[in-house]
């Protein structure tokens, strides 16, 4: 099936399902091993029954097309998929009969529970973008007369009859360089970009060598779980390295704040398969913080990544809207799942950008 028409069919976003006449598994595209959790290879000449079933059985329906040669819609369907997932889906069945595939069946699969989520993801993605920018337009707008308070305090001092009343001008400049510093980091990295195709790994070793020490003095152990298999992307090493060091120091600090029994951090990288915004990449590479800390609270759990959100006392609340900034960036971004004693914070990176860069150079050399 390895033809252009095959290959558009496996691009899709919906899920395609091709059955021969006894129900069983002739092809699955991306997004239907995605959504059943199978691959190819694993269900090829499978029955149908043994990748999902539906309450009452579905079989004798699409039995009943085959025999008839008449198409079946089903909305709002549910799904059981291996594992106990549930699927809640649209799906369509048409049957087909061709000479070198001869007779069969095409499903396709409209995934709901994908929809629903993009939409929330677009709109908290939506929110995000709008309070970064709204917060970043009243930082720009602080910097500048910060600056004339400063230079009008250093002026001041020198003319002041009594060196006592210096003091009162030195807490106006500390507070000021204070305040610039604040809004520095709101308004995030001051360097552009600098992107090369180098390994991840790389980069997380830099920062684990950064944080490794503090960690141990502190009783958190560290472990470190990679997919090697994980090809090189394209990335500012730089940026990422800071945003991933403001995950680990965040998963540090919920740590030594709620005096967890046997604290730890695992960081993790595997290649993965997900929509971003409307898109299904491919590949993805995951970069995964892991800390059995408290929690992030239900109360904050959708307002995370917004600038000036902090669980912790003497934070900013600029961190993690930095690193999901940064990871923007790099076309990607940045998914926390949180419960008490779990608590994930995983970065999202498209692979396909990396691999295009290093086609070019081939061709190019």
């Amino acid at each position: 099936m390895n033809n252009p028409v095959w290959n558009y069919i496996s691009e899709l976003n919906t899920g395609i399902l091709v059955l021969d006449e006894s129900l069983r598994i002739q092809f699955l595209n991306t997004s239907a091993q995605s959504m059943l959790d199978t691959s190819l290879n694993a269900s090829r000449k499978r029955e149908l029954k043994e990748l999902f079933y539906e309450e009452p059985d579905s079989n004798q329906k699409f039995k009943g097309c085959l025999n008839d040669k008449s198409n079946f819609a089903k909305v709002d369907a549910l799904l059981f998929v291996k594992g106990g997932k549930r699927l809640l889906c649209d799906y369509h069945v048409q049957p087909f009969s061709n000479d070198s595939l001869g007779e069969g069946l095409i499903v396709e699969i409209t995934n709901k529970e994908y929809a629903h989520e993009i939409r929330e993801r677009l709109r908290s993605k939506t929110n995000q973008e709008v309070t970064s920018a709204f917060i970043k337009g009243l930082a720009h707008e602080i910097k500048n007369p910060l600056s004339g308070i400063r230079g009008a305090a250093q002026l001041l001092s020198q003319k002041l009859p009594e060196p006592h009343l210096n003091e009162y001008t030195e807490i106006i400049i500390n507070q000021t360089d204070r305040l610039t510093s604040l809004v520095d980091s709101i308004l995030g990295p001051n360097r552009k970009p600098s992107f090369e195709v180098q390994n991840v790994h790389t980069v997380l070793e830099n920062v684990i060598t950064l944080v490794h020490q503090d960690l141990q003095e502190k009783g958190i152990t560290l472990v470190e779980d990679y997919d090697p298999s994980i090809p090189d992307i394209y990335i500012d090493s730089y940026l990422l390295e800071q945003g991933i060091l403001n995950l680990i120091n965040n998963a540090k600090e919920a740590l030594v704040e709620s005096d967890i029994l046997s604290p730890k951090i695992q960081v993790s990288t595997r290649i993965h398969q997900e929509f971003l915004g409307e898109t299904q990449h491919k590949t993805l590479c995951k970069i995964s913080v892991f800390d059995n800390g408290p929690g992030v609270p239900n109360d904050i759990k959708e307002s995370i990544f917004f600038p000036m959100i902090s669980t912790k006392v003497k934070g900013s609340g600029l961190g993690l809207s930095i690193t999901q900034g940064i990871i923007s960036q790099h076309n990607g971004t940045v998914r926390c799942n949180s419960e008490p004693g779990k608590t994930i914070f995983s970065i999202l990176i498209p692979v396909e950008k990396a691999v295009r860069q290093k086609e070019s150079k081939r061709i190019h050399a």
